[in-house]
């Protein structure tokens, strides 16, 4: 009997996490470079999005050398890739609790999907200053946000995790996510009311 074709990719997907893991924890220089290409967008966008653009490189860095330097504990009771943005939100907890001041949040690695982008060919000049002004109020928004906040927003809405996933990247109970993400919600929505 043959399998659906989506479970196959499933499973093909599964081995190749094991054999990544597997080539990570034995110090395969290929196996880490895969590691690193597959999820450096995704740890940079979630640094980027936390601390805003100041030295996100070295952070990415160093959430890479916490990633490479913890995965033989890994336990695989969540995805790996769940478990690598827990390692990159703490990681900026502590960069923020370092700085002990409210960073801002940069809107130069958000996807596409995010804030409607207009191709430049296509918009008229009132359009495009309409987007980039609205990009500006998002950002100013954000920035406002308290962190416990704006890490659930950026893992939700920005990264598309699900609710369990936000949950345990966060460390935080899935009720308590939803609760946070509603009013951090309400807030964006009334600070960008006027301008929408």
């Amino acid at each position: 009997m043959k399998m659906p074709e989506s479970e196959t990719q499933t499973a093909r997907q599964e081995i190749a996490e094991v054999d990544l893991i597997a080539g990570c924890r034995a110090g395969e220089r290929e196996a880490l470079e895969v590691l690193i290409k597959k999820y450096q967008p995704a740890v940079l966008r979630v640094c980027v999005s936390m601390l805003g653009s100041r030295e996100v490189e070295d952070l990415v860095q160093d959430v890479f050398i916490k990633i490479l330097k913890k995965i033989r504990g890994f336990e695989g009771r969540s995805a790996l890739f769940t478990w690598i943005y827990g390692i990159a939100v703490n990681h900026c907890r502590d960069e923020l609790r370092r700085r002990k001041r409210r960073c801002w949040f940069s809107l130069q690695a958000l996807p596409a999907e995010t804030v409607e982008q207009i191709p430049l060919e296509e918009a008229s000049a009132s359009e495009q200053m309409e987007s980039a002004e609205l990009r500006h109020y998002l950002r100013v928004a954000m920035n406002q946000l308290e962190p416990r906040y704006r890490e659930l927003v950026v893992l939700r809405d920005l990264e598309g995790l699900s609710y369990e996933e936000v949950a345990q990247a966060s460390g935080i109970d899935e009720k308590l996510v939803k609760s946070r993400l509603y009013q951090a919600r309400q807030i964006l929505a009334e600070k960008l009311k006027r301008y929408l």
